[in-house]
């Protein structure tokens, strides 16, 4: 049986999806409904979203936004917010595929003039941030579920432990509150799914293979690379310790 078929009752937990706007007035959500506190952490994290992937860093040989795509989404108006109201701190696995697969749904009804600028941003402010890691874990089949529909999840945390992977000490994805992002699953996300099987069947599958730049990237050689780049970076920062800090940008 399919997880589809397991987890397809609705799942009233998702809001109405709010615009960009809507989602940043505070009046607006206080008469949603929403508590003070749900009101504060949700217009937190779409400020955060609005504004932290913007900024510009190095990557590499090249300096752009942390993520290219938002800015292009909100001049769109692709960009969309919804708030999972969640009883307790660690819900049930299976409650949060359901919420997954009705902000799957949610993203597809999106209308922008390009399906690539899509994103929903699921504001889950009552759950603990872990365990929405433990709902699209590697074992588990709501991912790549996801990815077979066209959609990539990614997951948002005050205290998320991943690094970009072009620099060890920049954590972009500490949002203010917990929350799902949902995006259109394009060809340059190898970098982000190279590691498992499941998800690079699905990768080719659907785009064929990677594009040849990005083609090194889960290889055991490109593994030795990264875990010595972050084995030197660890020893520079134990003798600079300033290094260790997660990087503050401007």
């Amino acid at each position: 049986m399919s997880l589809a078929a397991t987890v397809s009752e609705p799942v009233s937990a998702l809001s109405p999806t709010l615009s960009s706007l809507e989602v940043c007035d505070r009046q607006h959500l206080l008469g949603l409904g929403f508590s003070a506190e749900t009101t504060g952490k949700v217009a937190d994290c779409a400020a955060w979203t609005m504004t932290f992937p913007l900024k510009r860093v190095k990557k590499h040989k090249r300096v752009e936004a942390i993520c290219p795509m938002v800015a292009p989404s909100l001049a769109a108006n692709g960009m969309r917010y919804a708030v999972a109201s969640m009883s307790g701190r660690e819900p049930g696995l299976a409650t949060l595929d359901r919420l997954l697969l009705e902000a799957a749904a949610a993203f597809d009804r999106i209308e922008t003039d390009d399906p690539r600028l899509r994103c929903l941003v699921v504001v889950a402010p009552e759950v603990k941030g872990s365990r929405l890691l433990d709902a699209t874990h590697p074992s588990r089949k709501i991912k790549n579920t996801l990815l077979q529909r066209g959609i990539f999840v990614g997951e948002f945390f005050p205290s998320c432990p991943f690094a970009t992977t072009f620099n060890p000490r920049l954590f972009a994805l500490r949002s203010p509150a917990p929350m799902y992002v949902l995006r259109t699953f394009l060809d340059s996300d190898w970098r982000f799914i190279c590691q498992i099987s499941e998800w690079q069947k699905t990768y080719r599958e659907r785009f064929g293979d990677p594009p040849g730049k990005l083609r090194n990237l889960g290889g055991p050689v490109w593994r030795l690379r990264q875990k010595l780049g972050w084995r030197i970076d660890a020893a520079l920062s134990r003798v600079f310790p300033k290094r260790s800090r997660a990087i503050e940008l401007d």
